[in-house]
């Protein structure tokens, strides 16, 4: 029995996606330093001096448990405009994520499969992302945390799927490559956009 190639799975155009969303990321970055520097300065200072650390880390989790509450990268915004210190921010984002993404997955583990609703949700997203889990495994998981795969939906999906929660926790750590990377290249947007 020979494996028949899947169509749905492109490593390259993933490969491709991932790096042109940095690349879009650190241009869109760089337009808010250019044209609206100033209004951003005020909103970030406000939100640092409110919220601080535990806004990124409370951020992240809504962000990453709620696939449709705000995209993580807004936050990174923030700090980076915010002038708040890269390895803290790093590090509660990358928390935050994990532990957003492991609230999915239990969700997905024993609260969709009750919820016709909610299976119905995951089903929509199930055919993208299913090819992924099939072929991959764990490192679904992996590229979901690192690349434009929707890692809420991945964690929502694998609990669906009852994968081991420390292979889904093993996986979700490269969110720290993740934000990490993200972090630094909105930076670099951020000091020659202003």
């Amino acid at each position: 029995m020979t494996k028949e190639k899947d169509p749905s799975i492109n490593l390259k155009r993933l490969i491709i996606q991932t790096v042109g969303s940095i690349v879009l990321v650190l241009v869109i970055v760089f337009g808010l330093a250019y044209f609206f520097r100033n209004e951003l300065l005020g909103f970030s200072e406000h939100f640092v001096r409110i919220f601080g650390y535990f806004g990124l880390f409370f951020g992240m989790i809504l962000s990453d448990s709620l696939p449709a509450f705000v995209p993580p990268d807004a936050f990174l915004v923030l700090a980076i405009s915010g002038e708040m210190d890269p390895i803290s921010t790093i590090l509660s984002m990358s928390v935050g994520s994990i532990i957003g993404g492991s609230i999915a997955y239990w969700i997905g583990l024993y609260l969709i499969p009750r919820f016709h609703l909610g299976r119905q949700m995951v089903l929509h997203y199930e055919d993208k992302l299913l090819p992924y889990i099939r072929k991959y495994g764990f490192g679904a998981v992996v590229l979901s945390a690192l690349t434009p795969i929707p890692y809420s939906w991945m964690a929502y999906t694998v609990g669906t799927f009852k994968m081991p929660y420390r292979l889904f926790l093993l996986g979700s750590l490269f969110r720290f490559v993740r934000v990490s990377v993200y972090f630094y290249a909105m930076y670099i947007g951020w000091i020659t956009g202003g």
